[in-house]
């Protein structure tokens, strides 16, 4: 309900009253309110000119504009009355002119009608002062002061000093008009006004605990861990912490690329073994020499060794490596030799980019034989999804932080039958804090690196490199020898940590496969071009033909000469047909065995061709593979890089920032009354300890960072802005980004949490389930925190428990209840008639956190303005001194047995505690 509280005032008490509301609203005890000063308003003026106060600074304003421009569901109209000697208090006519405006102007809103009468014993009543017109809340605020409901009080005196009275009577007129903040306390909204001239006698009590700085060092020690991880808490067992970091953090990340190796590496081809002798029947081997024998004869043979020979064609490698140390020499020297164009050492970035010519250069060439694409098994393209990877990355990391297992294939790390936990968030991936930045001026502009990033494990290794290089240098030795210890002592630290681990995996097969391609392209350039079976086949022909020539016309004189001469009769037909016939078996014979050798020679030939062919094909479909697996990897790592980063960044403030939430308030050491009081809880840091401690267990359960990280994923989209317009409709697509170096989403959002441009948010949700354990915690982590309280009177400073602190206010008691005013301002009759009770008590407790504010007011019944003292007569009588009674003897109260005359006996005043009446 929003309301709007106006005070009307005159000069005198009333200004001490409003200078007391204006201290109280400076130390933001009070709300804003509308002071109408009676003496101050012009003649003839049409607006109502009005003083709103609101942290303790005053604003002019005019009473009709604040009506018709705020939302108002209730107005108080609030009279300080001063009774007093020589008090000039608000016209009556004014109060009911100023009443009736608000009324008519503030359209729908209630309005509640309030005259607070101020005067001390004593004091003679002011003719002016009218006590309690019809149609209004008549309240006289009682002069006396007490720390709480049914306990003792002091009467005031009276007194001239406006300060001195506004001390006191602030606070009332705060309580019955609604003005304290923070406590929905307005006793008289509902309570009807009594009718006639009766009035009521008032008093109210206050306090207020403020717990902010408790409350902020709690926060504090509940939502910041410091880098440290929380132990979660587990159903039926407890989770405890790792002491082997090095091998927990390994055994996950090699659980994590075991699985999905399969997607970074691809498949090798190995060469065909040499083929197996084939057995030959007599029939084809016969054929095979009548075919050859006819090719002889016809003088043919190189047609027949051609046919063989087609079978392999050498165009395809030959292309093949001319592309390779033609087309794109400069990224062959970058592979082979591990220079760049300058011949400076390559760095793994610029390995990425020559492999991806050279695969290019390749590709085009592979392109024109399916039958390589079908052999290698594989596509030529170099992209590959890797979001189930990352996924389980990120799954990894999060079960080493809070013991969740999110994927039956990575497992939650266990120390016997209990679950796990590294102990650091450094120690699962590394964050901001964790950078190696202990780099020499002179040493870091040679380098122009200024912060090493510990996931970066190639990157280590190259700064390493040139540090080992800079070694050398006269002027630089020292520094780079002394900054290479100390990148060499954190390396080692920080290398132990699971996103370490799965970076060294991933440098160490990228290293890898470089060596394999490198040795790959460097037996590719290393094999000589074989030679043309066509032509070596041809220079055999010519030999083969002379010999058979030579051959043939050797036996064929013999056979000749041996017909001759068994002709002419030299000897027999018999002889000479013997001798034809070893003549023709002889050539047979001979052409036989030229026949198989040739045979062999040739099959040689063609078996060694053909193995040539197959391990120069393989080594070609193997190099495309491993060009193809440095680009994956290569790309991988920068994927890699961005999300330890994020992660990093993230569980080094799972739940973000925990800001200071407190209101800082100007502390009052002096001037309160004893019926009000501010306090602050001081609770001891050992008891903030244990309860941050005790809450952190209950809130956070096993797997309590998936909602945190779920959170920060999921609103990647809108910190990133138009960048982010896709992840804002679809917030998986962030795990299928490119990289470091990328300028992609993935890229921008990770170096936006690095850098702390980005936070998590669950600080806030996950402190408003704290505050919620505290309440259901029976009070008992509460009281441990607000027990002790500290508080200023006069200037000093005083610790107590927080049931003396409240002494009884904003609760309800029979002892408070059947209490008394101070009967000074009632008169005798009215006191003995009990009109002095408090006929009616209004408590009420509002929390602040962990602290809270609690008021009481309480009054009397109607009374009648000839109840109460009004002058200074009627006042209590002077002390004066009480004359003693001589010493007489007491007579005995016995009856006496003694017989006494019949006549009549004189009347005998009793006696009670010895005294006579």
């Amino acid at each position: 309900m929003k309301a709007l509280t106006v005070i009307l005032g005159s000069a005198g008490p009333a200004r001490g009253v409003r200078d007391v509301l204006t201290d109280l609203s400076a130390a933001g005890l009070v709300s804003p309110f509308l002071w109408i000063d009676a003496d101050g308003l012009r003649q003839g003026a049409t607006q109502v000119v009005a003083a709103e106060v609101a942290g303790g600074v005053e604003t002019e304003v005019a009473l009709q504009d604040v009506l018709a421009t705020r939302i108002i569901d209730r107005v108080r109209v609030c009279v300080v009355v001063p009774c007093g000697t020589g008090a000039t208090p608000v016209d009556a006519g004014f109060e009911r002119a100023m009443a009736e405006l608000v009324a008519s102007n503030s359209g729908g809103a209630q309005v509640s009608r309030l005259r607070l009468l101020v005067r001390r014993p004593g004091e003679e009543r002011s003719e002016a002062a009218v006590l309690a017109p019809a149609g209004w809340h008549n309240l006289l605020i009682a002069p006396e002061d007490s720390r709480g409901p049914g306990m003792g009080h002091i009467s005031l005196s009276a007194t001239g000093d406006p300060i001195a009275v506004g001390r006191h009577a602030a606070p009332v007129v705060a309580s019955v008009a609604g003005l304290w903040t923070d406590a929905a306390h307005a006793p008289f909204d509902h309570v009807p006004v009594l009718p006639g001239d009766a009035l009521r006698v008032v008093r109210s009590f206050y306090r207020r605990l403020d717990t902010s700085h408790a409350e902020a060092e709690l926060r504090r020690q509940v939502l910041d861990f410091g880098g440290q991880l929380p132990l979660p808490s587990d159903v039926g067992t407890s989770v405890v912490y790792a002491d082997d970091v090095a091998s927990t953090a390994q055994s996950m990340a090699h659980a994590v690329w075991s699985r999905h190796r399969h997607l970074l590496e691809g498949n090798r081809v190995v060469a065909p073994p040499a083929a197996e002798p084939r057995t030959i029947g007599l029939r084809e081997a016969l054929g095979m020499f009548l075919s050859f024998l006819g090719a002889v004869l016809r003088n043919a043979p190189a047609a027949l060794f051609a046919r063989v020979t087609n079978r392999v064609s050498s165009s395809l490698a030959s292309t093949a490596e001319d592309t390779l140390f033609g087309a794109a020499p400069s990224a062959y020297k970058i592979v082979v030799n591990g220079v760049d164009a300058n011949g400076r050492r390559a760095s793994w970035s610029e390995y990425e980019a020559a492999s991806k010519r050279i695969a290019v250069a390749l590709d085009s060439v592979a392109a024109q034989s399916s039958a390589a694409q079908r052999h290698s098994g594989q596509s030529g393209s170099p992209t590959a999804d890797l979001s189930d990877l990352w996924r389980d990355y990120q799954r990894g990391a999060l079960t080493l932080a809070d013991a969740s297992e999110r994927s039956p294939y990575l497992p939650a790390a266990q120390v016997g039958a209990h679950r796990a936990v590294l102990r650091s968030a450094s120690d699962v991936v590394p964050g901001p804090a964790d950078q190696f930045a202990d780099i020499p001026g002179i040493v870091s502009a040679t380098l122009d690196v200024h912060a090493v990033d510990p996931a970066d494990v190639l990157g280590i290794n190259e700064i390493r490199d040139q540090l080992r290089g800079l070694e050398q240098d006269p002027a630089l030795g020292l520094e780079a020898r002394r900054t290479n210890a100390a990148l060499g002592t954190w390396a080692s630290r920080v290398g132990r940590s699971y996103a370490v681990g799965f970076g060294g995996i991933l440098a160490q097969r990228l290293t890898a496969i470089l060596a394999e391609a490198r040795g790959l392209i460097e037996r590719i350039g290393a094999s000589t071009e074989p030679e043309d079976l066509a032509a070596v086949t041809a220079q055999r022909h010519q030999r083969l033909v002379r010999r058979l020539q030579v051959l043939t016309a050797v036996f064929v004189v013999v056979a000749v000469v041996a017909g001759a001469l068994a002709h002419f009769g030299v000897f027999s037909w018999w002889v000479g047909a013997a001798v034809i016939t070893l003549s023709v078996l002889g050539w047979c014979g001979f052409v036989g065995r030229a026949f198989m050798s040739e045979q062999q020679e040739l099959f040689q030939l063609l078996a060694e061709r053909e193995a040539a062919e197959s391990a120069r094909e393989a080594n070609q479909t193997n190099l495309r593979a491993a060009l193809r697996d440095v680009e994956v990897l290569s790309a991988a790592y920068r994927q890699y890089l961005s999300w330890s980063r994020a992660l990093g960044a993230f569980l080094a403030k799972p739940l973000g920032t925990s800001a200071d939430v407190r209101q800082v308030r100007r502390p009052v050491e002096w001037g309160l009354p004893l019926s009000t009081v501010v306090a602050s809880g001081s609770p001891e840091p050992s008891q903030i300890k244990r309860v941050a401690e005790q809450l952190r267990h209950d809130l956070l359960s096993v797997g309590w960072l998936t909602d945190q990280w779920d959170s920060a994923v999921r609103d990647a989209g809108e910190v990133l802005g138009a960048s982010g317009q896709d992840l804002r409709r679809n917030p998986a697509l962030l795990a299928s980004q490119p990289g470091a170096g990328s300028g992609s989403a993935l890229d921008e959002w990770s170096t936006m949490l690095h850098r702390g441009e980005v936070e998590a948010g669950g600080a806030s949700l996950l402190w408003e389930r704290a505050r919620t354990e505290l309440s259901l915690a029976d009070g008992d982590l509460t009281r441990r925190l607000v027990d002790s309280v500290e508080f200023h009177a006069d200037g000093r400073v005083h610790r107590s428990g927080l049931d003396d602190f409240l002494a009884g206010v904003g609760s309800s008691s029979p002892r408070a209840d059947s209490d008394f005013f101070d009967r000074a301002v009632f008169t005798d009759l009215a006191s003995t008639k009990g009109l002095s009770a408090v006929a009616g008590s209004v408590p009420s407790t509002a929390r602040l956190g962990l602290g809270l504010v609690a008021v009481t007011t309480q009054y009397t019944e109607g009374i009648a303005e000839e109840d109460l003292r009004l002058t200074a007569s009627d006042g209590l009588a002077v002390p004066r001194e009480i004359l003693l009674a001589p010493d007489l003897p007491v007579r005995s109260s016995e009856p006496n047995n003694v017989q006494q005359p019949s006549a009549r006996t004189a009347f005998e005043v009793p006696v009670a505690d010895g005294l006579n009446f």
